[in-house]
C-alpha cells in the first residue's frame, strides 16, 4: 500500500492502523473464474441487522490492551428518499499505548432492502493528521469529498471527484452489515466491489472453515471463519444472529479485535 520504504517500527503502525481504521479492509484483487459475486448472492433472511444493536470489540496488539472500537445501529432513517439505517462506529487507541494515537468516527446510511449504503461520513485523527471524507451514492455514481491537514498548521487540501461505482458498491463500514446480511457457503471465494481511499477495489472473501470458539459474551460458539484478499481472517457466528465476534491480522501476528459487550444483551 506504501509507495516508499518502511522500517520495523513503521510496519506495526501499518497493520495497526489498518485492523483499527477498518475491520474488513481488502485489497484490489484480480478476480479468478472460481469467484462469485457477493453482491448477486442471496440475502440471509430474516435480516440479522436489528435497530439498537452496539457491538463493543477491545482491541490488542501481542496481548497488549491497544484500544476499542464500538458499532451501533442507531435508528432507521430516510436518506435520499430511501429507508435506511443510520449505522455509527467509534474508535480509538488506549492512552497508555505508545505505537501511536488514533481516534475515528465514522457512519454509514445503509438500505437494509438493497443491501448498499446511501451516505457515508468518516473523520480520522491520527496523531497530527486529520481528514474528513463524505461520500453520496446514487444512481451508479459515487460523489467523493476529502477534506485532510497533514499537520496542525498546514494548509487544508481539499479532493473531489465522481466516480462511476458497480452495483452494489460498499464502504468501509456499511461491508460488516453487508457481509453480515448475505448467505456464505462453506469454501467458496466471493468478491464484492468496495470504495476505499477514494477508489473502488475488487474485494474478495473465502470462507475456510467452522470453528468452535470461546467467546466472553456468547460462550462457546459455532463459527464460520472468513479469509480477505489480505490474508486477514476474521470470525462471525454461524447463526441468525451474524455476529462478528473476532478479528486477526496476518502479516503481522497478534493484532487481534474481540467481541466482549452486547447491547442490549440477549
Amino acid at each position: 500500500m506504501l509507495g516508499f520504504r518502511i522500517n520495523r517500527e513503521d510496519k506495526k503502525v501499518h497493520y495497526a492502523k489498518r485492523l483499527i481504521f477498518t475491520l474488513f479492509l481488502v485489497a484490489g484483487i484480480v478476480l479468478s473464474a472460481n469467484e462469485t459475486s457477493l453482491v448477486e448472492t442471496k440475502n440471509v433472511a430474516p435480516n440479522p441487522l436489528k435497530v439498537g444493536e452496539k457491538l463493543t470489540y477491545s482491541i490488542t496488539w501481542k496481548k497488549v490492551p491497544a484500544g476499542k472500537r464500538t458499532d451501533w445501529i442507531v435508528k432507521q432513517a430516510s436518506v435520499n428518499g430511501e429507508d435506511v439505517y443510520h449505522i455509527q462506529s467509534q474508535m480509538r487507541t488506549r492512552a497508555l499505548f505508545r505505537v501511536y494515537s488514533f481516534q475515528n468516527q465514522s457512519e454509514t446510511y445503509f438500505n437494509p432492502v438493497t443491501r448498499s449504503p446511501v451516505r457515508f461520513q468518516n473523520r480520522l485523527k491520527d496523531r497530527g493528521y486529520r481528514a474528513t471524507v463524505k461520500i453520496d451514492f446514487r444512481n451508479g455514481q459515487a460523489e467523493y469529498e476529502k477534506v485532510s491537514r497533514p499537520k496542525s498548521k498546514s494548509p487544508q487540501k481539499r479532493e473531489a471527484k465522481t466516480l462511476e461505482i458497480p452495483p452494489g458498491t460498499q464502504d468501509e463500514l456499511s461491508i460488516i452489515s453487508f457481509l453480515r446480511s448475505k448467505q456464505l457457503a462453506l469454501g467458496r471465494t466471493y468478491f464484492f466491489p468496495l470504495l476505499a481511499k477514494g477508489k473502488v477495489h475488487k474485494a474478495t472473501l473465502t470462507v475456510e472453515r467452522r470453528e468452535f470458539i470461546k467467546s466472553k459474551v456468547l460462550g462457546h460458539v459455532r463459527t464460520l471463519v472468513l479469509r480477505t484478499s489480505e490474508g486477514d481472517r476474521f470470525w462471525v457466528t454461524d447463526d441468525e444472529r451474524r455476529l462478528p465476534v473476532k478479528i486477526q491480522v496476518n502479516k503481522l501476528g497478534g493484532l487481534i479485535a474481540t467481541l466482549t459487550k452486547i447491547e442490549p444483551e440477549n
